[in-house]
């Protein structure tokens, strides 16, 4: 498990003015609960990639053949033991149907819902710090702000240069699986060169939606290229860096706080 931790140097903010010290430290508090949902996303992610599937254990696979097998004589009975060429896939549906709700009552999941997991978690990496961003980037255009936040907000953007574009896409499928880019009259995509693991497309023309390379969850973005965000310990020692500089850039008074908490 990582846990990625911050030391706010202070308890309170130090200002007279108390509504500023309260929506400041509103903002900051916002922040560190998007970092810390990106870290717990992090670890979510880290342990559905590592899970070997049930199905791809010989062992299992071998008791799951001979359950089938077992719940197909069944049924077989139930057509008269004889059955019919013409009733052959009607009785493997139904041993299908029987087999598969079996599992499930015994706490087995689907495959698409094993399957989705490390692409629920990665795009929750990915929304979180989004969000981490976007109120980073209000915090920076506050009154009162050090300039030091806007400096770190321009930062994550070096840090992350396809996040905009990748969250983009992943909020609005339904317009690039359609082949169309953003806005209220979104124009057709003009699909770039890719050229990584999975792809190599050097002429362009490949489409490529809600993907994961190794730890990169990676679309196309509505500018037609192919972007990427590693969900990664690397990804959140970034942003651990910006954050703390951040909480160090303010003037604090009480005693100085660690988080997360036990």
């Amino acid at each position: 498990m990582y846990v990625f931790e911050i030391i706010t140097p202070g308890t309170w903010l130090e200002s007279e003015d108390r509504d500023w010290s309260w929506r400041i430290g509103n903002l900051l508090q916002s922040i560190k609960s998007q970092y810390f949902e990106a870290n717990l996303a992090l670890n979510l992610f880290t342990k559905a990639r590592s899970v070997r599937p049930p199905f791809a254990d010989r062992e299992n696979w071998e008791r799951d053949a001979q359950r089938r097998s077992e719940i197909r004589q069944e049924v077989e009975q139930e057509y008269g033991g004889f059955p019919r060429h013409e009733q052959w896939d009607e009785i493997h549906f139904e041993t299908e149907v029987r087999f598969k709700r079996e599992k499930w009552s015994n706490g087995f999941q689907p495959r698409e819902f094993e399957h989705n997991l490390p692409f629920i978690y990665a795009r929750a990496f990915l929304y979180a710090i989004d969000s981490f961003v976007k109120f980073l980037g209000i915090l920076s255009r506050e009154e009162g702000a050090p300039h030091i936040v806007s400096e770190l907000h321009a930062q994550t953007g070096e840090v992350f240069p396809n996040l905009r574009g990748v969250r983009n896409t992943a909020q609005h499928l339904e317009d690039r699986s359609r082949g169309l880019g953003a806005g209220r009259n979104p124009k057709q995509l003009d699909l770039k060169p890719v050229e990584n693991n999975m792809v190599s497309a050097p002429n362009g023309g490949v489409l490529i939606l809600n993907s994961l390379n190794g730890s990169k969850y990676g679309s196309t973005m509505a500018d037609g290229h192919y972007g990427e965000v590693d969900v990664s310990p690397e990804s959140m020692e970034s942003l651990q860096i910006i954050l703390q500089q951040v909480l160090e850039a303010f003037e604090w008074y009480g005693p100085k706080q660690h988080g997360p908490n036990a």
